[in-house]
């Protein structure tokens, strides 16, 4: 018994040891790729989630779900693969500039504080090989849910918020079937690495001696996590098409540190309170990416022009808090969120104007998810509107696509949530002149 126990557990510990060198492979991978990773999208999604990762379907304000594919479908709809000719590769960039800030109300003064103004980028690649007349396998890299805001650190709403960031890079592998001549269905597997940094101060009340303030600061609290997808287009007759695609949630357990400054009076009974109370260390806690279904309708009154609408719905009812474990004794961080699951509608026109060029335009409303009575400034957003338009260019092999969208958001009222009251900070105030303008560029080639 003694030597198949020492067998059973040096089985076991080469195990361990082959999983955690995959584990290190596979996150040195994502770590890679995240290099390019957009690092802050402040006013690009609703929610965090983004809808744009490749120049057609930003152009068309993501209707890509039923009508004729691209190599980017595989973020779309992976099961209209199957109808995609040949194989091909990829690549591109989305660019995003940003605007907007918060008017706000403390204690009988007003002021307005604009967020930093900032340039990011979200990089895109697809890979599409035919197996058979039948079987497409498709593999891309691309971003699903990217976050960011961030204000001055001395700024009126410093309590909520004054900087955060969540980055997402997803590796996705998704198999196409054609059943039938009508009929294609597709399944999934993604991989996601999330990177979280959320930083804000909090008074520190000391009896009989003042109030100092501490800067909290998490940084790069990180995970890989995995879900799957399932997808299937139905071609009703050769004008009307049918597409729908289900992405399950991935749960994210992140974990990174989190660090405590002192900001206050130079006094000597609040540093040496602060000295024995915080001490830096590990963080960590868990965050939902949701599970969304999104539905379309494509139709084709003749060969050159195809217009498709489309209804996007996510369960962002999962993003019930944000609750991060604190090192050093120090109680939960405890932050509801309480969001509502949220519907995007959008409607997209193609043209193909010469046997070379196409035209491409589109518009879609996407509501908020976030709750009045949890609103904090994280998205200082309510509705939105996005309106695009671009064009693609053929070259026999080479295709490249062009696309502008301006994401135009209802700013956010706030009503005052006291710290002192049990509320998280936020100050009577609202968000004002907050929009996203983003440029995207996918160069293709056909083998």
């Amino acid at each position: 018994m003694g030597y198949i126990d020492r067998k059973t557990e040096k089985a076991a510990s080469v195990s361990r040891r082959l999983r955690s060198a995959a584990q290190t492979v596979a996150e040195g991978l994502f770590a890679l790729a995240f290099l390019l990773v957009l690092q802050e999208v402040p006013a690009g999604a609703e929610g965090f989630a983004i809808y744009s990762q490749g120049a057609r379907g930003a152009a068309l304000n993501g209707t890509v779900l039923a009508r004729k594919p691209d190599s980017g479908v595989l973020a779309h709809n992976p099961a209209l693969l199957a109808s995609l000719e040949g194989s091909s590769v990829s690549v591109g960039m989305t660019l995003i500039a940003t605007e907007g800030g918060i008017n706000w109300e403390r204690a009988g003064r007003r002021g307005s504080t604009s967020s930093n103004r900032g340039y990011f980028y979200i990089p895109h690649a697809y890979f599409n090989l035919r197996l058979d007349d039948r079987w497409v396998l498709g593999i891309g890299e691309f971003s699903r849910f990217g976050l960011g805001n961030e204000y001055p650190p001395d700024w009126a709403g410093r309590f909520n918020v004054y900087r955060v960031e969540l980055a997402t890079s997803s590796l996705n592998a998704s198999l196409a079937y054609r059943a039938t001549d009508r009929l294609s269905v597709a399944a999934g597997l993604e991989l996601m690495y999330a990177s979280m940094s959320l930083r804000n101060r909090i008074p520190f009340p000391v009896p009989n001696a003042g109030v100092g303030e501490v800067d909290v600061s998490v940084d790069k609290a990180h995970d890989l996590a995995a879900g799957f997808s399932l997808a299937g287009h139905y071609q009703l007759s050769p004008r009307w098409a049918f597409g729908v695609h289900y992405r399950s949630r991935v749960r994210v357990k992140a974990k990174g540190r989190v660090s405590f400054a002192y900001v206050g009076p130079d006094d000597p009974f609040l540093k040496g309170a602060y000295d024995a109370v915080f001490r830096d260390g590990p963080v960590h806690g868990v965050i939902t990416m949701p599970e969304s279904l999104a539905a379309g309708v494509a139709f084709s009154p003749n060969a050159k022009l195809s217009i498709e609408a489309d209804v996007v719905w996510t369960r962002w009812s999962r993003f019930k808090s944000l609750d991060l474990d604190l090192p050093g004794g120090l109680p939960k961080s405890v932050n509801p969120k309480k969001w509502k699951d949220n519907l995007r509608a959008a409607v997209g026109i193609e043209y193909s104007a010469l046997d070379w060029l196409d035209l491409r335009a589109g518009y879609s409303y996407t509501q908020s998810p976030m709750t009045a009575g949890h609103a904090d400034y994280t998205v200082p957003t309510d509705d939105r509107h996005t309106y695009s338009f671009g064009i693609g260019i053929n070259a026999g092999r080479w295709t490249v696509d062009l696309a502008y969208e301006l994401i135009d958001c209802i700013g956010r009222k706030y009503a005052a949530s006291p710290l002192e009251t049990g509320g998280n900070g936020a100050l009577r105030s609202r968000g004002a002149s907050i929009r996203g303008h983003e440029g995207t560029f996918t160069l293709t080639y056909r083998f």
